[in-house]
């Protein structure tokens, strides 16, 4: 496996996420001001999400985009629709928001992959709902930081 490719495929996409306050387009190591200012209007039973609220295991809640499309390999349109509804259902059973985005590789060689943002969560919230649909990877990020890329297995080396 060319994880150098691999890694550099992923940074080099815009992970454009749909709001009712307009679209925003998030890159990997790029913070976002507006979109920051978006989080901060954002709620969970009324309580607006914190820069750095913690989690009982004490871990920072922020946000994450996954997608269940083409999990290592090219799957059909039909599949990969099919687990894209069960990632939905999976979001609708948690307590999370949810958002609907794009991934979109600056290169044009693949197709748009739709994903989803979805908040408040946890880093290891959204690593293991990676891990579920098979993605090697997923997008973290907290208020007042640049999005971050996550491995979602530990034998993947971190670049």
């Amino acid at each position: 496996m060319n994880t150098c490719g691999i890694d550099a495929a992923f940074r080099a996409t815009t992970y454009r996420v749909a709001t009712s306050e307009g679209c925003f387009c998030l890159r990997i190591g790029v913070a976002d001001a507006a979109f920051d200012d978006f989080l901060g209007r954002q709620s969970l039973a009324g309580r607006p999400l914190a820069i750095v609220a913690r989690t009982p295991a004490r871990e920072a809640v922020g946000w994450g985009i996954v997608t269940a499309y083409n999990p290592g390999a090219l799957l059909s349109d039909e599949q990969n629709e099919h687990r894209q509804r069960r990632l939905r259902a999976r979001i609708a059973a948690s307590e999370w928001r949810c958002f609907a985005g794009s991934n979109i590789a600056d290169d044009g060689v693949w197709p748009a992959e739709p994903s989803y943002l979805v908040v408040p969560v946890a880093a290891q919230q959204v690593l293991a709902l990676g891990r579920e649909f098979g993605q090697l990877a997923v997008v973290f990020g907290r208020r007042g930081a640049a999005p971050e890329l996550l491995w979602t297995h530990a034998s993947l080396p971190r670049l």
